[in-house]
């Protein structure tokens, strides 16, 4: 890792890696690009070594596991792993968090993803830079009452668990004095952009998370998955400090995007980086009613914050 003046971070999500025959096609006719796994996974990497990162970070939904896709169990096991073991041909720190696609299909659980990805259940990971701490909060810690009673076994919607609440509060209320930026899967703050929001985007217990982010000092951003679609929303506390809510574009959709996050001093730049797939992306931009709306606004391409708090 990096000790200069300059950090620079891949934001990786929803890859949803199956390499099968035919696409997946949601209830609203998009176009999902299955097919095109492995082209689509080449192309990531490359440009992930082209960057000369210092870590690569992967918001969750890998492959195609949890509900809906009926993607088969030992398929789900090869995916899995074809995909943790191509992220780490990359020579840099790459870690992931659990989405609800990383579910064993079926089942209902992460036992195959926490123990390639050295997790403990429920819980997230803390990577420290001289420049902020990165908190990776877990959003997959359901219930078994939970997860048992949602179809497939995949609640869809995430909470997190009263351990990694614990984890957050006691990071956040630390004598550390850094800013901290948090990652996560599922949405922690609805948009009010384009298409309407759905509660299944969201954490169930999301409130009890903002209003520790509320009441902490330190967090300048949070940076989200699940939802295939770049947004990008300042939020006012009512002590007038603003934080960032970006929720990140997927691979596996239009754009078909990497966000690169770099981090200098007391300023942090996030820019779309879209893989040069035009044919392939084409085919997901054209599909359904289109998709061109998943890449945002053009001022989100470019995004530029304070980092200091």
């Amino acid at each position: 890792m990096s000790n200069g003046a300059e950090v620079k971070i891949g934001l990786v999500t929803d890859t949803h890696y199956w390499q099968r025959d035919t696409p997946y096609v949601t209830s609203e006719g998009a176009v999902q690009l299955q097919p095109w796994s492995e082209q689509i996974l080449n192309a990531l990497l490359d440009a992930l070594r082209a960057a000369q990162l210092d870590l690569v970070v992967h918001l969750g939904d890998l492959v195609c596991g949890g509900g809906g896709y009926k993607m088969p169990g030992e398929e789900y096991e090869q995916a899995m792993r074809y995909v943790h073991r191509r992220l780490h041909e990359l020579d840099v720190p790459v870690v992931a968090l659990p989405g609800n696609h990383d579910l064993y299909p079926g089942k209902g659980d992460l036992h195959e993803f926490y123990g390639l990805w050295q997790y403990q259940e429920g819980l997230g990971k803390t990577i420290d830079l001289p420049q902020a701490q990165l908190i990776l909060l877990n959003t997959m810690g359901h219930s078994p009452e939970q997860i048992q009673s949602a179809p497939d076994g995949d609640p869809v919607y995430g909470m997190v668990s009263q351990r990694e609440l614990r984890r957050l509060e006691e990071l956040l209320f630390s004598s550390d004095s850094r800013p901290a930026l948090l990652f996560t899967h599922q949405v922690l703050l609805p948009w009010n952009h384009r298409k309407s929001w759905k509660d299944y985007y969201g954490v169930h217990n999301a409130q009890d998370v903002l209003s520790l982010i509320g009441r902490s000092k330190r967090v300048r951003a949070v940076f989200q998955g699940h939802a295939h679609r770049l947004n990008i929303q300042e939020y006012a506390w009512h002590s007038g400090r603003r934080c960032v809510f970006a929720t990140l574009p997927g691979t596996i959709e239009y754009p078909v995007a990497w966000m690169l996050l770099s981090l200098r001093d007391a300023e942090a730049r996030l820019q779309l980086q879209r893989l040069p797939l035009p044919e392939i992306c084409a085919i997901s931009a054209r599909s359904g009613d289109g998709q061109y709306w998943r890449e945002g606004e053009p001022g989100w391409w470019d995004y530029h914050f304070a980092l200091s708090v």
